[in-house]
């Protein structure tokens, strides 16, 4: 696979010993089929260079494996807040009531959100999601240089 927005994470695939375990093209076209999604451009690379591990995100599941497991829990939890997102992916989730989460809109490098099945305080205003990066890029950029500087 071309990596196109990704290049931070190929040029880093070992970050303290821990180095990124990914899937083939096959694996994340099985993916795209067994969700019935088709993934952003930047997210299939995440997959590729580690979606089985990534070096990078601290604390977050973010392992294809349980890609299917986690949409259902985060759908229940937005369901229990009667938030009512569509289309969006959650990638990475911390515990069964937070979650990063891009919407399914056709952007290739789409921003990412965190959703708190617990409200948090923006602008003054209470709300269960708010945007947390510009780009998925940019969120994977940065989670590498806060990981190299540990």
């Amino acid at each position: 696979m071309q990596i196109e927005y990704l290049k931070k994470m190929k040029n880093t695939p070992i970050i303290k010993g821990n180095e990124n375990k990914g899937n083939s093209e096959t694996e994340i076209e099985k993916l795209e089929q067994k969700l019935n999604i088709k993934f952003p451009k930047a997210y299939k690379e995440f997959l590729f260079l580690g979606g089985k591990y990534q070096n990078c995100i601290d604390d977050w599941n973010t392992d294809s494996q349980y890609l299917d497991w986690m949409q259902e829990n985060i759908k229940e939890s937005m369901d229990e807040v009667n938030l009512d997102l569509k289309p969006f992916f959650a990638f990475a989730n911390y515990e069964r009531d937070q979650c990063l989460f891009f919407f399914l809109n056709g952007d290739e490098n789409p921003p990412v959100y965190a959703y708190y099945e617990d409200k948090i305080e923006e602008e003054g205003k209470e709300v269960f999601y708010s945007k947390f990066r510009n780009s998925f890029s940019e969120y994977i950029d940065r989670s590498i240089d806060y990981a190299l500087s540990k």
